[in-house]
């Protein structure tokens, strides 16, 4: 890809972003948004690696994200208002197979908008890298940590080529 439909890109995007947060849109405050997303864009190619970001994996994530997060608060919202004495929380120590820190972030976040859950930390031990999540009701926190990597990690793994 172009480096400059990639400077375009980030631009927009994160003007959007920019836009979204400020919660109205002056003109001063679009052209600082402008000149301060460019900024960023022209600081993000200068210093990522080339690879390319498969599109059809980032809608299939954030359609999965999105659709996670309503099933979800509906779950949490049934469990606190009719099984709340019945609730198991756990700590959860998720091995990471994820390259960079840029993807762990991610993965940190998509955990933590999911209600019932919450990463806490990223961690080392014994070499490897993990994140430490808090699930509102865990029976089985190995099954909730496999959920999380074939669900979102495996996902993240793919999203870069």
């Amino acid at each position: 890809m172009n480096i400059r439909y990639q400077i375009t890109g980030w631009t927009l995007l994160l003007t959007l972003v920019w836009c979204l947060l400020q919660g109205r849109l002056g003109v001063g405050s679009g052209v600082l948004g402008v000149l301060i997303a460019y900024a960023i864009a022209l600081w993000l190619t200068a210093h990522a690696p080339r690879r390319r970001l498969r599109i059809g994996i980032l809608l299939r994530l954030a359609l999965r994200v999105a659709c996670d997060i309503v099933i979800s608060n509906l779950v949490v919202a049934r469990q606190v208002l009719f099984q709340a004495r019945r609730l198991r929380p756990a700590w959860i120590d998720l091995p990471l197979q994820l390259p960079d820190d840029a993807r762990v972030i991610a993965l940190a976040t998509i955990v933590s908008l999911t209600p019932g859950t919450l990463a806490v930390d990223v961690c080392e031990k014994d070499g490897r890298r993990y994140l430490r999540i808090h699930a509102l009701d865990a029976p089985e926190p190995d099954a909730v940590a496999a959920g999380i990597r074939e669900r979102y990690e495996a996902l993240l793994l793919d999203l870069l080529k």
